[in-house]
């Protein structure tokens, strides 16, 4: 079956949605010029991300990653005495759902609009060796100046889910990288990671980590060699702006809400995507990936949120990626 690209539009904002991985293709919005911005990375065609030369670059542009987003460490966990052992497919550990995760997957139209699509996947007992059929649904609507994506699944055995999309943001596309965007985040804490695996303790944010205030990404990126961290809410499931990203030149401002608790932001270190959009090539901090999620490594970490779902509950979580 051949990748579909879905176009929702209303007077603000365009949003392409390919049926590949539920990926965020396309993202139009206008700068203080008027003129209509594509702010997402992305390939020029439905089918380029299924290149051998593209999925080898490990960049999941604007893709939906599950079952599990993130990492899990050595890919082991355990539920109810039973040890599971996933994909090792990131160094020592199991990322973003495993060798061929929900991002590779063609996903069912469940319902088409002008400015709404609903898609669906079954990941049937066993993939990726992960435990129980589940059923998920993804809701994209625009509302206004934003695109807001709702996540639904259920399963018939217990498993962990961390659903999320990984969509990668430049507010300047001229630019060849996001190192003059500003970032604000609602927090100054995050993971304290080795090997970027949670120890289970917070780092509170200071110098070039402290994003409080607005700040360019260029001290991050120049002193620290970017940012892959996991920033930390205490939300308790209720809707919040978790983030902000500002691009001086285009006027562009997006902002990112989530009753997620947390917020992996990744500025792209070691991006190398080639022939994409307009024939660009993708280096280093050609964009920052802002994705709402629950915590990495949490089914190692019960005194983390819990990602576990059982029978006969819903998991539901919502992400939105707005403009002002």
């Amino acid at each position: 079956m051949k990748p579909q690209i879905y176009i929702l539009k209303n007077t603000h904002l365009e949003v392409h949605i390919s049926t590949l991985g539920a990926t965020l293709t396309r993202m139009l919005t206008k700068d203080l010029q008027g003129k209509v911005v594509d702010v997402l990375l992305g390939m020029e065609k439905a089918e380029d991300y299924e290149s051998p030369e593209y999925i080898a670059s490990g960049a999941y542009l604007g893709a939906i990653i599950g079952r599990y987003g993130n990492r899990i460490a050595r890919g082991r966990f355990e539920i109810d005495g039973v040890k599971y052992q996933l994909a090792i497919n990131n160094g020592e550990n199991h990322l973003h759902g495993g060798l061929c995760g929900f991002d590779k997957k063609i996903w069912n139209v469940g319902q088409a609009g002008t400015d709404s699509l609903t898609l669906t996947y079954c990941s049937p007992d066993g993939e990726e060796a992960y435990p129980g059929t589940l059923q998920v649904k993804v809701g994209f609507s625009l509302q206004e100046k934003a695109l807001r994506i709702d996540y639904e699944a259920v399963t018939d055995k217990k498993c962990f889910v961390n659903l999320t999309h990984h969509p990668y943001f430049n507010l300047n596309p001229e630019a060849a990288d996001i190192k003059r965007h500003t970032l604000k985040l609602y927090t100054d804490r995050y993971l304290k990671t080795d090997d970027l695996i949670p120890d289970g303790t917070f780092v509170t944010a200071t110098g070039d980590y402290d994003f409080t205030s607005p700040a360019s990404l260029q001290g991050v990126i120049g002193n620290q060699g970017g940012l892959d961290d996991c920033f930390v809410f205490n939300n308790s499931g209720k809707l919040i702006r978790m983030a902000e990203l500002f691009d001086d030149q285009t006027g562009i401002k997006l902002y990112v809400c989530s009753d997620y608790p947390g917020v992996q932001v990744y500025t792209g270190k070691f991006l190398n995507v080639k022939q994409a959009k307009d024939g660009k090539q993708y280096g280093p901090y050609a964009g920052v990936a802002l994705e709402a999620q629950f915590w990495p490594d949490s089914p190692n970490h019960p005194e983390f949120p819990s990602t576990l779902l059982v029978p006969g509950e819903i998991y539901r979580k919502t992400t939105i990626y707005g403009f002002e």
